[in-house]
């Protein structure tokens, strides 16, 4: 396969900062899967979920033709109420408690060999979102090995971020990955800074590629010593912005991967971000048509930043 997206597999329960609400959306990273498939055909998911996996999320794998890798070894999926506050930031509880979740992230790590089932040299990059307790961040060398022609994309967990005592943990981390995401909110704690070009300057100092989130306002890309923007795509058309950093973070992989410019790794992460947003969960089912629509507004985010 080309492209492997690995990471969390839930449920959610959302309520909005203006009190609405809406219950059982697939989240996780899924969200992730969707925005490749929006740019390309060929990508797997691999997770850990409950033995409802199938009823939950077979329709959507199915319908998108994106196989997975899935192992089911504790009854539910893990189910999270999510709240929203007013600047964006977002809490979550697990619905089950404390001692189901426990137990259930437990039977959830991921490992290397999830993954070599699908790899190969055709491997163009493996996106993996998860925190410093998954034993799989201690095999990124691993993974690395098992796609030759492929980069490895980080998307940092929040919690990690916002710690300071993991932040040489995360540094390490950074290190042995190709590419490595964050947003705003969260730079802002791990390089204790306040503005956006203090945060770039941190990001520049260590020398590393990064796609960097600056939710509704747009996203960079720094690289090779340069930093790059796009504003974001569709905002005024938004239902439901969850999800939109895992799956702007996924497709910014296939643009670094493939050695497009930064300006085409931008719009591609935020063209799907767009389409992620204009409905509660994923994006439900990529078609021809949705790609050359999808392209079409690639092409006009590029010209309009005058490329």
């Amino acid at each position: 396969m080309e492209y492997l997206v690995g990471g969390y597999t839930m449920l959610n329960d959302i309520v909005f900062a203006d009190g609405s609400s809406i219950t059982n959306q697939l989240g996780g990273s899924v969200f992730s899967a969707a925005g490749v498939k929006l740019w390309r055909d060929s990508v797997a998911y691999i997770g850990a979920a409950g033995e409802d996996f199938d009823r939950h999320y077979g329709p959507f794998f199915e319908a998108n033709g994106i196989r997975t890798q899935v192992k089911k070894e504790f009854p539910h999926t893990l189910h999270y109420v999510m709240k929203y506050e007013p600047d964006g930031r977002w809490s979550e509880t697990c619905k089950y408690g404390d001692e189901y979740e426990e137990s259930a992230m437990s039977k959830s790590m991921l490992t290397p060999e999830m993954f070599a089932a699908f790899c190969g040299e055709d491997t163009r990059g493996i996106y993996l979102e998860a925190s410093l307790s998954t034993e799989i961040v201690d095999h990124f060398s691993e993974l690395k090995a098992l796609m030759p022609n492929g980069k490895l994309m980080w998307e940092i967990a929040t919690g990690d971020l916002t710690d300071p005592a993991r932040r040489e943990q995360v540094l390490s981390r950074i290190e042995q990955t190709d590419i490595y995401s964050m947003n705003f909110n969260e730079s802002r704690s791990f390089f204790g800074v306040e503005t956006e070009e203090e945060a770039l300057e941190a990001i520049l100092r260590l020398e590393k590629p990064c796609f960097f989130r600056a939710g509704t306002k747009g996203a960079y890309q720094i690289q090779d010593g340069t930093v790059s923007f796009l504003p974001s795509v569709g905002a005024e058309e938004s239902v439901d912005a969850t999800g939109c950093g895992n799956c702007s973070t996924a497709a910014a992989l296939i643009g670094f991967a493939e050695g497009l410019s930064p300006l085409e790794t931008l719009a591609m992460a935020n063209v799907s971000a767009g389409y992620n947003a204009r409905q509660y969960g994923p994006w439900p089912l990529v078609t021809e048509d949705v790609r050359r629509e999808a392209r079409a507004k690639m092409e006009r985010l590029l010209a309009s930043a005058g490329r």
